[in-house]
C-alpha cells in the first residue's frame, strides 16, 4: 500500500475500456483535469509521460489495459506536514481511530490535492508517532470535503473489510445535522427516491433523485425552526453518494452553502432574514455535519457509539439563526 507521508515521484492510471483508441493527451487531459492541454503536451513532448514505460507521442492511441505514467517533476519540492490539518481523537484503538473531521479537508488525495489531505497528514503522523507499529491508516468511509464531524480510520487491513462490510451491509447507524434553506414545518418526514448520475449535469459527481436510480431512503426530524431555515436531523438508511444533500434539494429544502444542489441560491444574510449586509455570505461551506456513528466493535464484542459536537462554524451560525428569529 502507498506510504502517503513520502512525496509522490509518479502518477499511473490504467486505460477504462470506454477510452480504447483514444489519443493519450485527450486521456490524459480527461485525468490530469487541473493541468492545460498545451502543458500536458510539453510533458509527453519532454519524455515524462509513459505508456507501458516508454514515452510516445500525444497522438499516439492508447487501449484498454495500457498503462499511462506521469513522471512528477521535482517530487522532494512539496512535503508533508504532520500539523497541517488540526487531529482531534474521538476513540482509539490498536486497529482503528475515529476523529472528528475539520471542514474543509479533503480525504485522500485526488486533483490539485497531492499532500495536504487528510490522509497524507495521518500517514505522516503515524509513521512519526508509532514507527515500531508501522501503522497505515485506511479509509473506512468517506466524508465530503466541506462535511464534519465522526470519521472512521482502520489501521490494520482485515478490520478496514469487516468495518467496509458492515457499512456496506447496513449495520451501522449514521446520524447527521444540517442546515437547510426554507421553515419545514412538518416534525418528520422520509424521502424513499432512488439516485443516480444527474443526467442533465455537466459535472460527472452530481447525483439526482431518477426513476433508474439505486434505491435510497432517509429519515429527517426537524430539530429546531428558524425565521428562513431549518435544523434538521438525518438519518441516511443507505449510503449513496451525496444521498442527504440529494434527498434535502429534492424536498425543495437544499443544505445551506451547498453550491452543487442548492440551484445557484446563496447563504446570504438577506436570505436567512439575518442583519448586516444583504449580500454577505454567512457561511463558507455545505452545513451538513456528520453528529454520530453507531458501529459493530471489529472483533464482534458488541457496538460502539460515537458522537461530533456540531462545528464551531455550524454552531455560531445557529446563535445567529435564533437570535433573528426571536
Amino acid at each position: 500500500m502507498k506510504d502517503l507521508s513520502k512525496p509522490i515521484e509518479r502518477l499511473d492510471r490504467t486505460v477504462a475500456p470506454e477510452q480504447s483508441g483514444e489519443r493519450l493527451d485527450h486521456v490524459l487531459a480527461a485525468w490530469i483535469t487541473w493541468r492545460s492541454r498545451s502543458d500536458l503536451q510539453k510533458r509527453i513532448r519532454a519524455g515524462t509521460v509513459l505508456v507501458n514505460g516508454k514515452p510516445v507521442k500525444s497522438r499516439t492511441k492508447v487501449f484498454a489495459g495500457d498503462v499511462i505514467t506521469v513522471m512528477v517533476e521535482n517530487p522532494g519540492a512539496d512535503a508533508v506536514d504532520p500539523d497541517g490539518i488540526p487531529i482531534v481523537v474521538l476513540h482509539e484503538e490498536p486497529t482503528f481511530v475515529v476523529l472528528d473531521k475539520p471542514p474543509g479537508v479533503v480525504m485522500h488525495p485526488v486533483g490539485k490535492h497531492v499532500y495536504d489531505t487528510l490522509m497524507n497528514v495521518l500517514h505522516a503522523r503515524y509513521k512519526r508517532d508509532f514507527p515500531e507499529l508501522d501503522v497505515t491508516p485506511m479509509v473506512v468511509h468517506r466524508l465530503d470535503r466541506d462535511t464534519s464531524g465522526v470519521l472512521l480510520i482502520a489501521k490494520e487491513e482485515d478490520v478496514r473489510k469487516r468495518l467496509g462490510a458492515a457499512f456496506e451491509g447496513r449495520d451501522v447507524e449514521k446520524e447527521y445535522l444540517a442546515l437547510v434553506f426554507g421553515r419545514i414545518d412538518v416534525d418528520t418526514f422520509t424521502v424513499n427516491q432512488p439516485i443516480g448520475p444527474d443526467p442533465l449535469a455537466d459535472n460527472k459527481t452530481k447525483m439526482a433523485c431518477i426513476p433508474d436510480g439505486r434505491a435510497s431512503y432517509t429519515e429527517f426530524a426537524v430539530v429546531e425552526r428558524f425565521a428562513r431555515a431549518t435544523l434538521v436531523r438525518c438519518f441516511p438508511k443507505t449510503g449513496r453518494q451525496h444521498q442527504i444533500r440529494v434527498h434535502l434539494a429534492h424536498t425543495g429544502h437544499p443544505i445551506l452553502g451547498d453550491t452543487l444542489y442548492a440551484e445557484g441560491r446563496e447563504p446570504t444574510a438577506a436570505e436567512l432574514g439575518l442583519p448586516g449586509s444583504p449580500d454577505a455570505r454567512v457561511l463558507d461551506r455545505q452545513a451538513l455535519h456528520a453528529a454520530r456513528l453507531v458501529i459493530p466493535h471489529p472483533t464482534g464484542d458488541g457496538r460502539l457509539a460515537f458522537e461530533s459536537p456540531l462545528a464551531a462554524d455550524l454552531s455560531a451560525l445557529v446563535d445567529r439563526l435564533r437570535a433573528a428569529s426571536i
